[in-house]
């Protein structure tokens, strides 16, 4: 019996326009009244994911955040795991020599990006709400939660051996999209995350049903018995999981839900 469902955002259960599927709270009424817990898994920070739903629901959906660094069950945090301050500042000191590099930190006192050109305000606006820009990124407040990495010359074939090269298991770096990774503090991953969330509840992995599309969601795919990667997804991610899903714009992830849990 499934009693945790957790799902990738963004092309996963959103689709190409960042709209939830016409069908979701439908959906999700349904398995709140049979008693699962549904939990969003996102590399987005928690202000840029509970927008995204309507005030009723907020405390009742659980959230992994920045990729795995935050955990919220039921609206409420659970567990924090931060970048520390002196490995932040080394990132930042070493892939600016290197230069190529655009950065979006999630901290706890926001989301920031250092003063840039338009198109790159741009892009960060679609991914994440209540942003700031500002003039040094060392000034940031707070506690580091993950880093987005932008890299035109390619996450996989430039950005990341970089990176890994130099800070070995002291940060965990994750694709997740072309251009684009996210940094954490090593260890924190989604997948651990969602150990952690299966561990409080008492859910154990057979009864824990997973949604994802790229290489960030491996490890929480891996996390569950019924693992499923997006149509649209990562044909590497594809070989990982048990089921492939329909893809993102076709709802892919409520009717599976319809299919293997409501029906």
């Amino acid at each position: 019996m499934i009693r945790l469902i957790a799902s990738d955002l963004d092309g996963t259960l959103l689709d190409d326009e960042k709209r939830l599927p016409p069908n979701f709270f439908e959906v999700l009424d349904e398995i709140y009244e049979r008693g699962i817990v549904f939990a969003v898994a996102s590399g987005r920070t928690f202000s840029a994911v509970e927008h995204l739903f309507p005030e009723k629901y907020r405390e009742k959906i659980s959230y992994i955040c920045d990729n795995g660094a935050c955990t919220y069950i039921n609206g409420k945090a659970d567990d924090i795991f931060p970048l520390e301050r002196a490995v932040y500042e080394e990132l930042l000191e070493k892939c600016g020599k290197i230069g190529g590099f655009e950065f979006v930190v999630c901290a706890s006192s926001g989301v920031f990006y250092k003063n840039s050109d338009s198109e790159f305000a741009k892009d960060v606006s679609l991914f994440y709400k209540k942003n700031m820009p500002i003039d040094d990124l060392e000034n940031v407040e707070g506690e580091i939660y993950k880093l987005a990495v932008c890299d035109k010359l390619g996450t996989v074939e430039h950005g990341k051996p970089i990176i890994d090269g130099i800070f070995g298991d002291k940060l965990n770096v994750q694709a997740s999209g072309a251009e684009w990774m996210d940094v954490m503090a090593g260890g924190v991953s989604k997948g651990r995350a969602l150990r952690t969330m299966q561990k409080h509840l008492g859910i154990s992995p057979a009864e824990t049903m997973a949604f994802g599309d790229y290489f960030n969601d491996a490890d929480m795919l891996a996390s569950a018995s019924f693992s499923f990667c997006m149509e649209n997804g990562s044909d590497e991610v594809k070989k990982m999981c048990r089921y492939i899903a329909p893809d993102n714009n076709s709802g892919g992830v409520t009717e599976c839900i319809k299919k293997f849990v409501l029906n």
